[in-house]
């Protein structure tokens, strides 16, 4: 069985708190974790990130994760910065031609159904060309199944929107959203512009997306997609190097040397970018906790 996603945990601990205080919620995002496995680190982040927006003191913080301030900042506060870095990074990352080919073929069918767009919708436009378009044709997905699993799951619903009015959706109506998580991932990957690998990489392995609920129905594997997938979305090789102070009067990497990743995070003698504080951070994920010392 698949883990639950972020979004999945955060919408389980707003539904079983009781309160939007900052401390409340993250005390719940602790119980919810200890039910969790590889997702818990993740969902404990988001709601420590949320108390520190909102100007909690990471002595609170501590006390509601049950370890010293010192403890709760040195766990987290780097990896924080290292987060909104990857977001300053995405911000910078163009989206290729053959993405918004497949965009406007996406927007297209939402007007068909009359509907805000929805990650349904934007499977139905990744059919249209580039990398995920040979990946869905290698596993015999087509533009019909697909219109036919949407006609037949997803049914038309009148929801509220910001203005107090009323909007048709079918499906999920987060394409949006998918799109930010596919430009976040590339610029995880150190890619320099987001293309159509990054998006469907990210709508097969939402669980709660429309776009995954219709491809379960097509019998099309996460595992499957995410293979096909892989060589197209892995991170991006640097080769190490040092780099003298004397010929920059910029700050580099000092892992690889980058200085185009957006800000840099320092330490004693030394400066590291979003890319590879990601990836020291996914290494330390899959290392199994008891192998790790101290």
């Amino acid at each position: 069985m698949d883990e639950p996603s972020i979004r999945d945990l955060v919408a389980a601990v707003a539904e079983r708190a009781d309160s939007d205080d900052p401390l409340v919620l993250l005390e719940t995002a602790v119980a919810v974790a200890g039910e969790t496995s590889a997702a818990a680190d993740d969902l404990i982040e988001h709601y420590v990130g949320a108390a520190r927006a909102a100007k909690v003191s990471w002595t609170l913080i501590g006390e509601r994760l049950g370890v010293s301030k010192q403890a709760a900042r040195q766990r987290f506060a780097d990896r924080l910065r290292v987060d909104d870095a990857i977001a300053d990074a995405a911000e910078t990352i163009a989206m290729a031609p053959r993405l918004a080919a497949c965009l406007q073929v996406a927007r297209a069918a939402a007007e068909a159904d009359d509907s805000v767009a929805g990650t349904q919708h934007l499977l139905l436009g990744l059919l249209h060309s580039g990398v995920a378009a040979n990946v869905l044709d290698r596993l015999g997905v087509a533009r019909d199944d697909v219109r036919a699993a949407n006609a037949r799951l997803f049914e038309p619903a009148m929801i509220a929107d910001a203005d107090g009015g009323e909007r048709r959706v079918v499906g999920d109506a987060e394409a949006e959203r998918a799109l930010t998580a596919a430009r976040r991932l590339a610029a995880r990957r150190g890619h320099s512009e987001f293309r159509s690998e990054h998006l469907l990489y990210c709508l097969a392995t939402d669980p709660g997306s429309a776009a995954r609920r219709v491809l379960d129905d097509l019998g099309v594997e996460t595992s499957h997609l995410k293979k096909e997938l892989g060589e197209w979305v892995r991170p991006v090789q640097r080769r190490h190097r040092r780099v003298s102070k004397s010929r920059s009067s910029h700050r580099s990497c000092s892992f690889c040397g980058c200085k185009d990743l957006g800000p840099l995070v320092s330490g004693h003698g030394a400066w590291i970018c979003g890319n590879c504080a990601q990836a020291a951070l996914d290494i330390l994920r899959a290392e199994p906790r008891g192998s790790r010392g101290g």
